[in-house]
């Protein structure tokens, strides 16, 4: 058990820096729809990875800290990347058929509140109500505050950026259907 917990934290620190090293890339990797439209197709799922400025780093990253200190048992890294590919393809694929208004899109933010509702669904799952319910109502609670201030909330301020909301919503939905299709799978019984 403590060698699975380092090992899930080691990940988590590795993913960290990543994103911290993916920076120096921005240019490269941001979600910017004329780029998209001219072939780099890459952006759709890199622009989930890199941010604005550190203090966006900074908030997405303590989340991600959050959700990994509670994730009980620890997410194999295996599953936790193809859970963080398939958001942010759910996340990049919603920005670019569903919200056409928005040109350019940076952040993990979109990637974290799916995982959060996954993370929320699971709890739910193991009748572990109250951390569900606090998971739950917390990241549908931050969606609607800024789908309400039409981006412009606080965070707006710090990440130098309104908040694209929109891409909290299909990440959101991303992990949705994660946690259907972990509901789905038939439970292994020695």
């Amino acid at each position: 058990m403590i060698n699975r917990c380092i090992n899930h934290y080691g990940v988590a620190a590795i993913f960290s820096i990543s994103l911290l090293l993916l920076q120096l890339f921005q240019g490269d990797l941001i979600f910017q729809r004329h780029l998209i439209d001219d072939g780099q197709v890459w952006r759709l799922w890199t622009g989930n990875l890199i941010h604005t400025n550190l203090w966006h780093l900074a908030l997405n990253l303590c989340g991600f800290w959050l959700l990994t200190s509670i994730n009980r048992p620890p997410t194999p890294p295996r599953i936790l990347a193809a859970h963080i590919l398939f958001i942010s393809t759910c996340t990049g694929l919603g920005l670019w058929f569903l919200s056409p208004e928005v040109a350019w899109y940076a952040g993990f933010s979109g990637v974290l509140y799916g995982l959060f509702m996954l993370a929320g669904l699971q709890f739910a799952q193991q009748k572990e109500w109250a951390t569900a319910l606090l998971i739950l109502l917390g990241i549908c609670g931050k969606t609607a505050w800024d789908w309400l201030h039409g981006g412009n909330a606080l965070s707006a301020n710090l990440i130098d950026a309104p908040v694209i909301y929109s891409a909290h919503i299909y990440g959101m939905e991303g992990g949705v259907i994660l946690a259907l299709f972990h509901l789905a799978k038939p439970i292994n019984k020695p």
